[in-house]
């Protein structure tokens, strides 16, 4: 098995990593793909944007077969069945690990637009909703929300598919 990642601002590499170094893996980056021999099973890490994981369909083809979406919330967003929906994941294992952000000062172009965008748009209702105070407060001041615990379930299945 081989750990195949895509990662933006490098919270999902981190939970990569992870996983190769706790279960003696080798990692490599999407962008790298064409290494990867297509008889391989793959446990897929990508971030997520609107439920969807990002570089996933460049795994087509490819033996996935198990899939860890990083995001910002605490939960999967919109809801985990729903990002299941949306990236055709009925058959495959599913895992959220909850990841991070950079500040939006750090950020640059069209993701620092869209992004202050977001945050004037949810403000508004941020006061009535925890949940998206919550997340303009995380975009806002960046989070870095990894770490080990939320890998344990991805562990355990590893482990079973591996023994």
């Amino acid at each position: 098995m081989i750990i195949v990642y895509a990662s933006k601002t490098g919270f999902t590499k981190k939970y990569a990593a992870m996983l190769s170094e706790k279960l003696g893996l080798t990692m490599m980056d999407v962008k790298e793909l064409s290494k990867v021999p297509k008889e391989s099973e793959v446990l897929y890490l990508g971030w997520m944007k609107v439920g969807k994981v990002q570089g996933l369909r460049k795994m087509k083809g490819y033996k996935v077969v198990a899939i860890c979406g990083s995001g910002t919330g605490s939960s999967a967003e919109p809801s985990e069945e729903e990002v299941k929906r949306r990236n055709g994941l009925e058959n495959i294992p599913f895992f959220y690990l909850r990841g991070g952000c950079r500040p939006l000062r750090d950020l640059k172009g069209m993701d620092k637009v869209m992004l202050s965008m977001f945050v004037k748009a949810m403000r508004k209702n941020a006061e009535k909703d925890e949940r998206q105070k919550e997340a303009v407060e995380i975009i806002v001041h960046g989070f870095d929300g990894v770490n080990e615990e939320n890998l344990i379930p991805v562990l355990e299945w590893a482990e079973k598919r591996i023994s």
